[in-house]
């Protein structure tokens, strides 16, 4: 089934290239046998311009202006995301403006900014011997070598008595040393955790200071980080930390009998859920922090799994699954 193909003129805003055109038009027209899983197709696909129909497995098209108003709507829908997520910051940044007065770096009590490693761990960690709990997220993949170096102090920690609460993104668990060191953690009985697919400030929270730096890249990275010392705005961020540690999948400790859900079950739901969004695969990879042969895999596994050729039956055949 070809829809309404008039406007080609959209090919230019939807960045498409002589062979993709060609491609298109040979599918319009009917002139072209091509597999519907044909990699050819992929960059149409990702733009909605070519699919497959459900019940008969054929090629078809859209109209290059829907297909283009499809592409703006998802553009939309991710900057509204992105919106959303720096207005859950905002209490920070007025704070931090207030604190700080359009000056580079903060000098007051309640809210600074501080560059220097040195002087951001000696904080982080006199906050931390001197509290009863410690709740921390992360962004990204932990060093090897920075795990090693944390291992001996949080288990101390632990040892007397410390409650640590960590959320660790999804691909975590695809990770060897973030695995081991959440394993060894948890085994003090005085650790837990999670895992989420939701993209968030890196942060650490004590009982007195709160230490956020969402621009972190790896372990070592030369940014800044907020220095939180202000008690309304640590009781906020400690709200948010506990509605996404609710929403978040528990690692370890494992689960209790019945609840537990396997790592790669976890990882598959994430790509699903992305891909009915309408995401492409490199943004994909992006958010969950996969490579393109890993996502290739399991997207394999999950047509066969549900007796798909492409995505797009993929995700009929998933929706269906999924209705009451």
């Amino acid at each position: 089934m070809n829809e309404n193909s008039e406007g080609d003129g959209a090919a230019a805003d939807l960045n498409l290239s002589e062979e993709d055109r060609r491609l298109y038009r040979e599918v319009l027209d009917e002139s072209i046998d091509l597999p519907a899983e044909d990699a050819r197709l992929e960059r149409l696909r990702e733009l909605g311009v070519i699919f497959t129909e459900p019940l008969t497995k054929q090629l078809g098209t859209r109209s290059l202006p829907h297909a283009e108003r499809t592409f703006y709507q998802r553009e939309i829908a991710e900057i509204a995301r992105h919106a959303e997520r720096i207005r859950e910051i905002a209490p920070i940044l007025d704070a931090l403006a207030r604190e700080t007065d359009g000056q580079e770096t903060g000098t007051g009590n309640a809210v600074e900014i501080l560059r220097a490693k040195k002087d951001i761990n000696s904080i982080i960690f006199d906050a931390i011997e001197r509290s009863d709990y410690v709740w921390s997220s992360q962004t990204g993949p932990r060093s090897p070598e920075g795990l090693q170096r944390s291992i001996t102090r949080d288990m101390a920690l632990l040892g007397q008595g410390v409650q640590y609460r960590n959320i660790y993104p999804t691909s975590a668990r695809t990770r060897l040393p973030e695995t081991e060191y959440a394993r060894m953690t948890s085994g003090t009985g005085n650790a837990e955790a999670r895992t989420s697919s939701r993209r968030y400030a890196r942060m650490i929270l004590t009982e007195s200071v709160g230490v956020v730096s969402d621009i972190r890249v790896g372990e070592g990275a030369a940014e800044p980080a907020i220095i939180i010392r202000d008690p309304a705005l640590l009781a906020w961020l400690m709200e948010m930390f506990g509605r996404e540690w609710e929403t978040a999948d528990p690692w370890f400790p494992d689960p209790a009998d019945g609840d537990a859900v396997s790592d790669r079950e976890l990882v598959e739901r994430d790509i699903l859920v992305l891909l009915s969004e309408g995401n492409t695969r490199n943004a994909i990879c992006r958010k969950l922090e996969i490579s393109e042969r890993t996502y290739s895999n399991y997207t394999a596994a999950l047509r066969e799994r549900y007796r798909a050729r492409t995505n797009e039956q993929l995700m009929f055949a998933w929706g269906k699954r999924r209705q009451p």
